[in-house]
């Protein structure tokens, strides 16, 4: 009678102590709020059998703190994320930790913080494209789109 005490209490604690992933299909969408988030990688799965547009995205929220937070997803069928891509990052109401990957994207109400990290990241982003490509090449980007698109 103690052997199956004993057994059935290690596995109870064995069962209690196991983490298991949370899902975005465990919530409703009532139970989320978005915040402005990065990608940090969007990286095919190791499968070679999966989906090219199946990745591991990992990405960075709460971009107006100090220590912002990251998220990491598996297995995701998304097309357009990319690494530096700006992110719409779905978060537990009840728990900060827990995020999902949204769609890409920039919120409407964005506050100062979060304006000023995405402009640095993205102009960081154009002098690396500038360093690589040829002169004459991005000043005629440039010319295309920088200057139709301008924010305030």
């Amino acid at each position: 009678m103690k052997k199956t005490i004993i057994v059935l209490l290690a596995f109870s604690i064995t069962l209690l102590s196991c983490e298991s992933n949370t899902q975005y299909s465990d919530y409703k969408e009532s139970e989320f709020y978005q915040v402005q988030g990065i990608i940090n990688y969007a990286n095919p799965t190791s499968n070679p059998f999966d989906s090219p547009t199946k990745k591991n995205v990992s990405f960075t929220y709460f971009l107006d703190r100090p220590n912002p937070k990251k998220g990491i997803e598996e297995n995701l069928e998304v097309f357009e994320a990319k690494k530096g891509y700006p992110l719409i990052v779905l978060v537990l109401k009840e728990n900060e930790n827990i995020s999902f990957y949204g769609r890409v994207g920039i919120l409407e109400n964005i506050n100062a913080k979060e304006k000023e990290f995405l402009n640095k990241h993205f102009k960081n982003q154009m002098n690396k494209i500038k360093e690589k490509t040829p002169e004459y090449i991005y000043n005629a980007l440039i010319k295309d789109t920088v200057k139709n698109n301008l924010a305030d």
